[in-house]
Order: structure tokens, then sequence, then C-alpha cells
């Protein structure tokens, strides 16, 4: 998945000045519950924005975050839904907890592999730094069962919004919520339970994990990389049944989500 955000950043700097966590990260951010690293609104929901850090992603209520940060965080908040005529303030984040997960009892195994993408101009670039998990199966149909009814349709509002407010030629509107459509549907997925059995990916783009998921089972894994100011989301669910070697599983262009 790839996000223009250009054209959107310089609409939205006509509106309002760049703001700390709104438009950069904040290399601290402290809440009551602990401090993020390097913290970011990657998208404002009517109720709620999407947070992202060095942690991970996650929903954050507008009343959550410190006083100084708040009042930025409602301005743009106020500015989105006039520019959208009140549509984003019918969008909501306000999701519920994710499905549990079953415990695994299956058999020690190991797989192992590496994630890259191939490009016409460098090719195969490896990505380091990706997590990467194992699923069971029905675990992992219940995740995307969630993510479908939640993160995805909020994208899905997003998106119902930006189409309305291109018919109606406005075009700051329509930009906001396509990118909020894009973000939320990308860093959505890392809103889900996360497996206990993963690892992340060294610089070599190598990934090796034990674990005791009985087959058959998805290797999950999500990432994301800044290609000529635009950033391209990359997702990959492979089934066992289409691994051959689980010692070499390869995660690249051709078997993309």
């Amino acid at each position: 998945m790839k996000k223009s955000v250009l054209v959107y950043s310089l609409l939205l700097a006509v509106a309002l000045p760049a703001a700390p966590l709104v438009d950069e990260p904040v290399a601290e951010l402290r809440m009551q519950d602990g401090t993020r690293s390097d913290a970011i609104v990657r998208s404002l929901g009517g109720d709620a924005v999407l947070l992202q850090h060095a942690q991970g992603v996650e929903i954050v209520a507008f009343s959550a975050f410190p006083a100084e940060y708040r009042r930025p965080l409602e301005e743009r908040r106020q500015a989105q839904i006039k520019n959208t005529a009140g549509r984003a303030a019918d969008v909501s984040y306000r999701f519920p907890p994710p499905p549990t997960l079953t415990p695994a009892e299956g058999e020690e195994a190991r797989i192992a592999g590496r994630v890259f993408v191939n490009t016409t101009d460098a090719g195969d670039l490896k990505l380091s730094g990706v997590r990467v998990f194992v699923y069971s199966k029905e675990d992992y149909r219940k995740q995307a069962a969630w993510y479908s009814e939640h993160p995805w349709e909020a994208s899905r509002s997003h998106s119902r919004n930006a189409e309305e407010l291109a018919r109606e030629e406005n075009s700051l509107g329509a930009m906001q919520q396509f990118e909020a459509a894009t973000e939320i549907a990308a860093l959505g997925w890392r809103l889900v339970t996360p497996s206990p059995f993963s690892a992340v990916t060294d610089a070599e783009g190598r990934f090796s994990i034990t674990h005791r998921v009985a087959p058959p089972y998805f290797v999950v894994a999500h990432a994301s990389r800044e290609v000529d100011g635009e950033v391209e989301y990359y997702r990959w669910a492979v089934i066992s049944d289409q691994i051959d070697d689980p010692e070499n599983v390869l995660l690249f262009n051709d078997n993309m989500d």
C-alpha cells in the first residue's frame, strides 16, 4: 500500500501551523501509563487518534494526552471536522479489544527466513527491524475478522467521506480523509493481539522463530519504507500449507498481501 503525503502536507500547512506530535515526532511522550518514544499521530478519528511510536501502534483518546498536546490535537480535530463539513466527527476509533489467543500446545518447531522487496532500480532490498509472527490458523482468522470489523471499517468510512468531498470539490477535506483512510488501513493491523511467537529481522532481513503452533499456521509480518517522499506499506500473511521449506521462508513481492 502506498500513500502520497506531499499534497496533503501542503494543503494542511495552509490551514494550520506545524505542531509537535501532530506533524512531527515527539522524542519522549510522557503519559500516565508510561513513556512512548518517537511518538506521532498518524490519523484522527472523531473520538480518538491513531498513535505510532517506537513501541508500536495504539488508539488513544484525546483526553489521555498531556495538556501541552491536548490543545493542538483538539485544534487539528476541529479543523478536520470543519474541513470535512462535519463528516470526520462520525468516524469512530473507539474499538473493542482484539480477541485473545488460544494457548499453543503443539510440539516445538522452528521457522526461519528472510523479508525483502524486489525493486527495479536497486534489486532486492533487505528489510531490517521487521517483526514476524506465527499465528495458528484459527487465531489469525479471529484477528483478521476483528481488523475487518473495526480498523478496516473505519478506513472505509474515511474513504467514503473522501469520495463525497471530492465530488463536492472539497480538495482539502478529501485529501485529509484519504490520508486517514490509508493510515488506519495500513497500521490498523498492528492493533491486533500480537502472537507470543515472534522475532525481529536483522540487518540482512533474516529471522528465526521457535514456536509451538501446530500446523496449519500463518506467518505474518508488516513493514514500511520511505521512497521519494512517499511511504510504502507492505504486509504478508502466508499459510504454512504454502511453505515448502520452514527453514527458508521468503516474504517478498510474490506473496505480499
